[in-house]
């Protein structure tokens, strides 16, 4: 599959956007927090799987790999500086999270599933 997505918007902020707003929309209407969480994480559990085969899922797998790294900085910068003294089981989930989401991408390029 070629991915082709919107000119000038990085992957993973589409992927983000795919992958929030649905769960937030959700939240909303139905007035509780736990459907919305489910439906993000069945999201990002598709996006895992089988990302080829929507172009979106793909863009969720690529937030997957870009976020997680993200909040793990902010999350090092909190601990250096004291504000988040017992941060370690968090910030080793999110680099977790986001080095499957890393070797799923790259295991799927190798295999020339992808074309980026």
């Amino acid at each position: 599959m070629i991915v082709r997505t919107v000119p000038f918007v990085p992957n993973f902020i589409l992927g983000g956007i795919y992958l929030f707003v649905p769960g937030l929309l959700l939240t909303l209407f139905l007035n509780s927090e736990p459907p919305g969480a489910i439906l993000v994480a069945l999201t990002a559990l598709a996006a895992l799987i089988r990302p080829q085969a929507n172009p979106m899922l793909f863009c969720v797998l690529c937030s997957l790999r870009t976020v997680p790294f993200l909040i793990a900085g902010a999350m090092a910068v909190g601990m250096r500086i004291g504000l988040a003294q017992q941060g370690w089981p968090a910030f080793f989930f999110f680099i977790a999270i986001g080095a499957v989401a890393h070797a799923r991408i790259h295991f799927l390029r190798v295999r020339r599933q992808i074309v980026i």
